[in-house]
């Protein structure tokens, strides 16, 4: 009974997580260039049908060639793996503004933070009083050639990422790609890459889109249907406990009365 609860225990610990990931990505719906995280799970077994001895029984059926047995196995609950994010491509919405861009394909934009080099799709950028382009955390977007120097007026951004400023070409996006970006480890909206070399983009598969900005790939409807599944998961372990911890004490009370 009590390897019950604590299997009851472990499945709702899997849940609340789930259900965190679940609101994360809810909160993040309206957010440029969010991506949508999932637990993997995997069940957890445990071998079943030894006896005092520590052989294997023997039941009436399933034996193997030569006398064999397989041993049995019990569910225990669940246990989360790994947590994974989505980059699959999000909806691509104009806002005619000139300092958003979006990428259409693969590819991250690059931008600069207190903790080095860092990765994202999120494209509403801005100006800082230094006249240099960055992101509105504060994070300056790096272009091949460094920090961008946004000074006049006009600002284009071409589809293979040419920063031009009043006819002037000033400097590239850099934007780059990975071979396995799910080896990048998430903060927040961006990315860090410990071990992960990244590459060019390929102009002719991806494009810049300015005046657009790449929306978060969350379907709010595949979420809440996934807390409502959660939320009804978890009460369900609730009434189990409550029904084992009950059954428990009258055990306890039956004991008292034979003693």
């Amino acid at each position: 009974m009590i390897d019950g609860v604590k299997k009851m225990a472990r499945d709702m610990s899997v849940k609340v997580l789930r259900q965190e990931l679940v609101a994360n990505n809810l909160a993040n719906v309206n957010t440029p260039g969010f991506k949508t995280q999932r637990a993997f799970t995997t069940v957890l077994k445990q071998s079943m049908g030894t006896d005092a001895a520590g052989m294997n029984q023997r039941p009436e059926t399933g034996r193997q060639a030569g006398g064999a047995t397989p041993k049995a196995a019990a569910v225990v609950g669940e246990k989360v793996t790994s947590i994974y994010t989505s980059f699959e491509q999000g909806r691509i919405e104009y806002t005619h503004r000139s300092l958003d861009v979006a990428i259409d394909g693969e590819g991250f934009f690059v931008v600069d933070t207190p903790y080095g080099e860092r990765f994202t799709r999120s494209g509403s950028f801005t100006i800082t009083e230094a006249g240099l382009l960055a992101t509105y955390g504060g994070n300056l977007v790096r272009g091949e050639g460094g920090p961008i120097a946004i000074q006049g007026g006009e600002i284009k951004i071409t589809p293979d990422a040419r920063v031009v400023v009043d006819g002037e070409e000033v400097d590239t996006l850099k934007v780059v790609n990975f071979q396995a970006p799910e080896n990048l480890t998430r903060s927040g909206n961006t990315f860090a890459s410990k071990t992960e070399p990244y590459g060019e983009v390929d102009f002719a598969q991806t494009q810049i889109v300015q005046g657009a900005l790449e929306r978060s790939n969350v379907n709010p409807i595949d979420e809440m249907v996934e807390m409502i599944a959660l939320h009804r998961g978890f009460e369900a372990d609730q009434q189990s406990i409550r029904l084992q911890i009950d059954a428990s004490k009258k055990l306890l009370e039956r004991v008292g009365d034979i003693q």
